[in-house]
């Protein structure tokens, strides 16, 4: 495989709500597609960094077919 190729990925877009309980966090639904909340979170950061490593594993997702190792 190519693994020095460039390589670019459309990732997911997420829907961030504040509630009483705290910060909550889905993936965008389309197309009627039913959205899982997951939550509650205390803070902005931590509703974040939650979505910054449900894209990572996505990125690993695709990118494996690339590894070699």
């Amino acid at each position: 495989m190519l693994t020095n190729a460039k390589r670019l990925y459309r990732l997911a877009e997420f829907t961030v709500g504040r509630r009483p309980k705290g910060w909550f966090f889905t993936k965008t639904a389309r197309f009627d597609d039913k959205s899982e909340w997951r939550g509650p979170y205390s803070s902005m950061a931590s509703v974040t960094l939650m979505i910054a490593r449900e894209l990572k594993k996505e990125i690993g997702k695709r990118d494996t077919p690339f590894c070699l190792e």
